[in-house]
This record gives structure tokens, C-alpha cells and sequence, in this order.
């Protein structure tokens, strides 16, 4: 009876861990969130500060948000990257959605952010969009 009750406790625990790791999987990390309307800007950031970069992608089509220049890891470094499709199109195939780029400040310098709207194995074909900001760390 005690270990079966004990067995029953362990795997109760063990759900409730898995459920709650799988639902902050799919989270953007805790920061500023950046969009197309940030195209062009300058942030001032403290150390440790997270921003976001947020653009909407259709990765089915073979265009992808790729950082075209390697950014500047003494400065701000890339912590994560994913896709999330829309959810109002969940069930079609080939759907869009969104690719979102997360970075943290690391110590005080200024740096850029260059992504490139492209398909990557397309040589010398230009970008359809192009997406910079320019990060100052304080």
C-alpha cells in the first residue's frame, strides 16, 4: 500500500514537471519585444537586458530570417530563435507565422542587428526585406 501510494505521488509530480516545462517552451524569454515597426531604430540596453525580435515569416515558402552578420558576442549574444505559427491558422498546411530572435546585452559597447528575409541556398539574389536595429549597451 505505501508504495504504491508513493509510486502514485512520483508520477503525479513527474506530470505536472513535464507539463509545466512544455508550456514555457514555446514562451518568448522575459524582454523588450522588437517588430517590423523597429526597422531602422537604435535601444539603449543595460547589461542583461533581453529584447526580442519578432517578424512574421512563412518558413514553407524557403524564406527564413537569417543573421547575416555575425553580431558582436562580446557585446549582446543570441540566447534563442524559433518559429511559432499563426495560431489562427494552426490547421492549414503552409501557414505562416512568426520567427523570434531573442539577445542579451552582455557588457557595455554598441553593436548591430542585421537580419536578412531570404532563402539561404539563393546566391547572389537579394533579400525581399532586411531588418536592422543598432544596440547600445550602457
Amino acid at each position: 500500500m505505501f508504495k504504491s501510494k508513493t509510486l502514485k505521488k512520483m508520477i503525479f509530480i513527474s506530470l505536472v514537471s513535464l507539463m509545466l516545462v512544455l508550456s514555457f517552451s514555446s514562451c518568448l524569454v522575459e524582454g523588450k519585444t522588437l517588430t517590423e515597426k523597429n526597422n531602422g531604430d537604435s535601444f539603449s540596453l543595460e547589461i542583461n537586458d533581453v529584447i526580442n525580435i519578432k517578424l512574421i515569416s512563412n518558413p514553407t515558402t524557403g524564406y527564413r530570417w537569417v543573421l547575416i552578420e555575425e553580431i558582436d558576442g562580446s557585446i549582446i549574444s543570441l540566447i534563442d530563435s524559433e518559429f511559432i505559427q499563426s495560431k489562427k491558422d494552426k490547421e492549414l498546411v503552409g501557414t505562416g507565422g512568426y520567427e523570434i530572435f531573442s539577445f542579451k546585452a552582455i557588457p557595455k559597447g554598441k553593436t548591430s542587428i542585421i537580419l536578412n528575409y531570404e532563402r539561404p541556398w539563393e546566391d547572389e539574389v537579394e533579400p525581399l526585406e532586411t531588418f536592422e536595429i543598432i544596440i547600445l549597451v550602457d
